[in-house]
């Protein structure tokens, strides 16, 4: 059984090549077509949406929009490869573990009153209140933001409520998750030979990807701030939230996000932003060759999930017979003839 076990890991390790071309290639797509579909939504948002606004623009407001937009873009095209995606998923999965680590710190602390007297609460205990879990930051919209940066590098990890790395390898519980002495999955240059590693590598990858056209939308909606094209900031966490399909969006060309905003016009009915967020799943919409590349990368993921099954189910039966050497062993009376 163990035999199988190793040679489904050294099956796996061979088509490995095959599946980091196949994800190379789609990279090298969307590298290609990125900065069409981008032109493409700002030529939307500017003619469908703020025709007005940018007919308005001043000569030198528009040429530094377009070149602001390029620019972007060709900085996010140079972070698009496979190498790039790796270390950023690792670097999502190790914000995740600090705050794991720091809200588990919390959680053990004793609570305190205002005296800074510890309170009699038994020690574990979870203080509930009535905030909600999840601050939208509805009260940033009512401020340009003029000022706000572009975001040049890829900001401090955090908190992804995209990143679970911690359940895709199987860990139960967040002290489980803590555990620091278990390599990660982007930890080497390699693509992980043992299939259940595997998934989770790739999930990490998907959500680098998303991250990094997350940034890019982040980008492109300052920009549109800058030039005046647009006159509100949409939050990061409201981008994250429309990825998540935590919030319904309304109808909108590919690539841009078109909300309804919790605030009354002036003039009665509600107000309305619409902003970009350019995303896979919009992309491989409008371009075939990007569509039949993530074909090929669904065909990988299903071969490497019925190979983890396998692989589970066979370390499972590993264990079980294990303990039940180990259990006759500590009692021999129970030894079967």
């Amino acid at each position: 059984m163990r035999r199988q076990l190793d040679l489904g890991c050294a099956q796996l390790g061979e088509a490995n090549p095959g599946l980091y071309r196949d994800l190379a290639l789609y990279l090298q797509v969307l590298r290609e077509v990125l900065a069409e579909a981008v032109e493409r939504a700002c030529f939307h948002l500017a003619t469908r949406f703020h025709p007005q606004r940018y007919c308005e623009l001043p000569d030198d407001h528009r040429n530094r929009l377009h070149e602001g937009n390029t620019a972007l873009v060709r900085q996010t095209t140079s972070l698009l490869t496979v190498e790039q995606l790796s270390g950023l998923a690792g670097e999502l999965a190790a914000g995740r573990q600090r705050r794991h680590r720091d809200l588990l710190h919390q959680l053990s602390r004793p609570a305190t009153d205002d005296l800074g007297m510890a309170s009699a609460e038994p020690e574990g205990s979870v203080q509930l209140n009535f905030e909600p879990p999840v601050d939208f930051g509805w009260s940033a919209l009512a401020s340009l933001g003029a000022g706000s940066p572009v975001p040049d590098r890829e900001p401090a990890p955090e908190l992804d409520p995209l990143d679970d790395s911690a359940e895709l390898l199987g860990v139960e519980g967040i002290p489980a998750a803590l555990a620091q002495d278990a390599a990660a999955p982007w930890d080497s240059p390699l693509l992980p030979q043992e299939p259940q590693t595997l998934l989770a590598w790739l999930d990490g990858y998907e959500r680098a990807l998303v991250r990094r056209l997350r940034n890019l939308s982040h980008g492109l909606n300052v920009e549109l701030l800058r030039s005046g094209l647009s006159r509100s900031l949409l939050p990061l966490s409201l981008l994250e939230a429309a990825l998540l399909g935590q919030l319904e969006p309304l109808a909108a060309p590919a690539n841009l996000l078109r909300v309804q905003l919790p605030v009354s016009h002036p003039s009665g009915g509600q107000l309305e932003s619409v902003a970009m967020l350019v995303r896979p799943a919009d992309l491989e919409l409008e371009h075939p060759r990007l569509r039949s590349c993530r074909a090929r990368l669904q065909c990988h993921r299903q071969e490497i999930r019925r190979m983890a099954d396998q692989h589970r189910r066979l370390q499972r039966r590993l264990q079980a017979l294990e303990a039940e050497r180990l259990w006759h062993q500590d009692h021999p009376r129970y030894r079967q003839p």
